[in-house]
Formats: structure tokens, sequence, C-alpha cells
């Protein structure tokens, strides 16, 4: 299964790669793709420091795909959204991450819907997708 995995691990890569990302930047970009967040609720999800959240989104302003804000809330206090620019580029880094490896096209019908059953068995039970689970604070 690793070259599998690796094959679309390669193309998540250049697809992050073509907009100037890096892995971090991919993980805060699909963060702010479920909504908006306070940089300190960011840092939480990436589990990082929150200096290094600073740099992250820094590198995400200057690409046009974030822009901070003030929160709704409270003026005190910041929160990051994804620009338009930005939303399209999430939409393509998550086309990468969600797409199917061409190998599995080779399946047949029957072999696709035992392998479906048989990774439902092995996979544990998740609120969606990896990017969008909420992580309890430290």
């Amino acid at each position: 299964m690793s070259p599998l995995f690796l094959s679309s691990r390669d193309m998540f890569f250049g697809v992050m790669n073509e907009h100037g990302l890096t892995p971090p930047h991919g993980h805060a970009l699909m963060t702010l793709a479920a909504g908006s967040s306070k940089m300190r609720h960011l840092a939480e999800q990436m589990s990082c420091d929150a200096s290094y959240v600073t740099n992250v989104v820094d590198r995400l302003e200057e690409l046009g795909l974030a822009k901070r804000q003030e929160s709704v809330g409270d003026r005190r206090v910041r929160e990051v959204v994804l620009t338009p620019v930005g939303e399209t580029v999430a939409a393509q880094v998550h086309g990468a991450m969600s797409r199917p490896p061409a190998e599995l096209a080779q399946l047949s019908d029957r072999d696709r819907a035992a392998l479906l059953r048989i990774l439902r068995k092995i996979s544990p039970m998740d609120d969606g997708p990896l990017w969008r689970r909420r992580t309890q604070p430290r």
C-alpha cells in the first residue's frame, strides 16, 4: 500500500508547491477552509507554537490566500480568514488530497466494493476530514 500512499502524497505536495506552499501552509489552509480561526486556535489545531503560526499566516497573507481581521465578538482578538483566492487554492489542495489513486480504476466494481467494506472495518470512526477535526485544547 505504500506506493499507493506515496503517489497520492506526491500529487498533494505538487499542488501545494504550485502555489508556493509547504505542508504547514497546507494544514493551515485546510483548517481555515472550515471557517475563520483565531490565531491561538489555529496554533492548537496545528499543534505548534503561536509564533510559528504567525509565520505561516504571514506567508498565506503574502500569497493573497488569507487575511487577518478583527473578531466579530471581540475587537481585541485577530482572526484569520481565507480570501476568495485562498478558498480556490484550498479547494484545489482538498481535491489533490481527496482524489482516489488511478490504480483504483483498475479494480472491478466487485473488488472496489470489497475494498470499501474492508476499509470501513479497519478505519477508525472520525468526525469528518482530518483537516476539519478539532482537537481538544492542551
